[in-house]
C-alpha cells in the first residue's frame, strides 16, 4: 500500500517501512534549434544549425553539427524538411534523430539539476550539457578539423563581434595545419606535432620568433575551445610553451612632431602630386589616433560639430575624438568629395606613405633587433622605410604623451582598456622629456 504525504515543496512516497523524498522543483526553460549566419564559404550556402537553451535569465547555445540550406529549414517546428540530403550527405531523416537526441539531452541535464534543486549559471550548465554529450556517439565523435574549425569561428564571431581580420588569422591557421599534414585531425594534436608547427613556422614560413608566438597563440586559442566543448582528448597543449627568444624592449615606430610637420608641411614635386591624398590621410590619422581600418569606413555622419566619432573596427568601442586645427584643415581640403577623406588601399597606403616619408627626409638610420630561432638578427633602416598605416596611430599616441596630455585622456580618444598596452608609449614620452630638459643645461 502506498501512501502520498505532501510537505512543503517535497513529496514523499512511503511504502511499507520505506520513505522516498521526490524533488519536486522545476526549472524553467525553453529549449530551441535555429539556423547561424554562415561567415565564409566553407559549406557552400548551407547554414548550421545551433541549439538555443534558456533558463532564468541564462541561455547556452550549442552546435548541432549539422549544416543545412535554410530552404530546406521548417521554422515552424525546428526541424529538416523531409526527403532531404544536406551536401556532406546528412538525410533530413539523419539530422532530425540528431536534434531530437540533443533536445532531450538538454532536459535530462536540466532534470539532473532539480534532482540537487539547484539552478545553473551558464557556465555550469554548459559543462555538464558537453560532459553528458561526451558518453554518446554522435556527430561531436566524428568532427573533423575543418567542421570544428569553421564551429569555432562561426560561434566566436558571433559572440564577440570580429572583424574579417581576426577570421582571416584562423582560417590562415587552417592553411598552415593542412600544409603541415595533408589529412590532419584533432586526435593528431599533441607536443611532437606542435613541434612540427612550430618548425614549420620558423623553417618553411620564415618567421620571426615574435611572429611564431603570436601564431601559437591564435592556435591555443582555438585548442582551448576544442577542449571546452569536447572535441579535444590530449591536453598537450596546455604545457606546451615555445621556448624562443625575443627581445625584451621593441622600438615602437613613430614621427616625432618635427618629422610630422615635414610631412604635413611638405610640397610635393609635380610628378608627385598622386602622393598628396596618402599624405593627407597618414597626417590625419597622426592627428586623431584612428587606425586604417576606421579611417577607411569613415562617413561625414560620422564627424558632428568638431568631434569624429567612430565604432572601431578592430574593437567594436565607441570612441570621441575632437578634431584640432591639423584635422581640420584636412577634412575642409575635401569638403567637396562625397567621403570625408579620400582613402587608398592598405597596401597602396603602405607603399606610397613610405614614398612620402623619403621626399620629407625622414631617413635617420634605425637598428632593429629581432631572433629566428636561435639566430639573433640586426638589421639597420632608413626610418622611412619603417612607417606604415599603424604609425599614425603610434605617433599620435607618442606626441601626445610628450606634450603632457595625461594617459588617461589619450586612452579615450585611442578606446585603449588598460595601461599595459600604454606603457610603452608611457617611457618614450618621459625619454623626449628628459631629453629636453638636458637642452636647458646646454644654454
Amino acid at each position: 500500500m502506498c501512501i502520498l504525504i505532501s510537505q512543503n515543496k517535497y513529496i514523499y512516497l512511503r511504502m511499507c517501512t520505506t520513505t522516498i523524498k521526490i524533488c519536486t522543483m522545476v526549472i524553467k526553460r525553453s529549449i530551441s534549434f535555429y539556423l547561424q549566419k554562415v561567415y565564409n564559404n566553407t559549406n557552400n550556402g548551407e547554414s548550421q544549425i545551433r541549439m538555443r537553451v534558456r533558463w532564468n535569465w541564462n541561455v547556452a547555445q550549442f552546435n548541432c553539427g549539422y549544416t543545412i540550406d535554410p530552404k530546406r529549414w521548417d521554422s515552424s517546428n525546428s526541424r529538416c524538411k523531409k526527403n532531404y540530403f544536406n551536401r556532406k550527405g546528412f538525410s533530413s531523416a539523419d539530422i532530425n534523430k540528431e536534434l531530437l537526441r540533443l533536445e532531450n539531452l538538454a532536459q535530462d541535464v536540466f532534470k539532473s539539476f532539480e534532482v540537487i534543486e539547484y539552478i545553473p549559471t551558464q557556465e555550469e550548465y554548459k559543462k555538464a550539457f558537453n560532459a553528458q554529450n561526451g558518453k554518446n556517439i554522435g556527430c561531436y565523435q566524428k568532427i573533423t578539423l575543418d567542421e570544428c574549425l569553421h564551429r569555432f569561428i562561426t560561434e566566436q564571431s558571433s559572440i564577440n563581434g570580429w572583424s574579417m581580420g581576426t577570421i582571416y588569422k584562423f582560417n590562415t591557421l587552417k592553411k598552415h595545419l593542412i600544409r603541415i599534414k595533408q589529412d590532419v585531425r584533432l586526435s593528431d594534436f599533441n607536443t611532437a606535432f606542435y613541434i612540427k608547427y612550430i618548425e614549420y613556422l620558423l623553417e618553411t614560413i620564415n618567421m620571426k620568433n615574435t611572429s611564431v608566438i603570436k601564431s601559437w597563440k591564435i592556435f591555443q586559442w582555438f585548442l582551448r575551445w576544442a577542449d571546452k566543448n569536447g572535441y579535444l582528448q590530449n591536453k598537450d597543449y596546455i604545457d606546451f610553451t615555445p621556448r624562443l627568444k625575443t627581445v625584451s624592449d621593441k622600438e615602437v615606430i613613430y614621427l616625432t612632431w618635427d618629422e610630422l610637420m615635414k610631412v604635413y608641411a611638405l610640397k610635393l614635386p609635380e610628378n608627385k602630386k598622386y602622393l598628396e591624398r596618402v599624405r593627407d590621410v597618414f597626417c590625419f590619422q597622426c592627428f586623431t589616433s584612428l587606425r586604417y581600418s576606421d579611417v577607411v569606413k569613415l562617413k561625414r555622419d560620422d564627424i558632428v560639430d568638431d568631434v569624429v566619432k567612430v565604432v572601431t573596427e578592430k574593437t567594436g568601442d565607441t570612441i570621441r575624438i575632437e578634431l584640432n586645427k591639423y584635422s581640420r584643415s584636412i577634412l575642409e581640403k575635401y569638403k567637396d568629395e562625397e567621403r570625408p577623406l579620400p582613402v587608398p588601399s592598405n597596401q597602396k597606403m603602405n607603399e606610397w606613405i613610405k614614398e612620402v616619408c623619403f621626399l620629407a627626409g625622414i631617413n635617420s638610420p634605425i637598428t632593429s633587433v629581432y631572433y629566428k630561432g636561435s639566430e639573433r638578427i640586426e638589421e639597420v633602416h632608413p626610418k622611412y622605410e619603417l612607417i606604415g598605416t599603424h604609425t599614425g596611430r603610434r605617433t599620435f599616441i607618442c606626441n601626445a604623451l610628450t606634450m603632457g596630455i595625461p594617459a588617461a585622456t589619450v586612452m579615450e580618444w585611442t578606446g585603449h582598456s588598460d595601461y599595459k598596452a600604454m606603457k610603452p608609449y608611457i617611457k618614450i614620452a618621459d625619454q623626449e622629456k628628459a631629453k629636453a630638459m638636458k637642452k636647458f643645461d646646454e644654454k
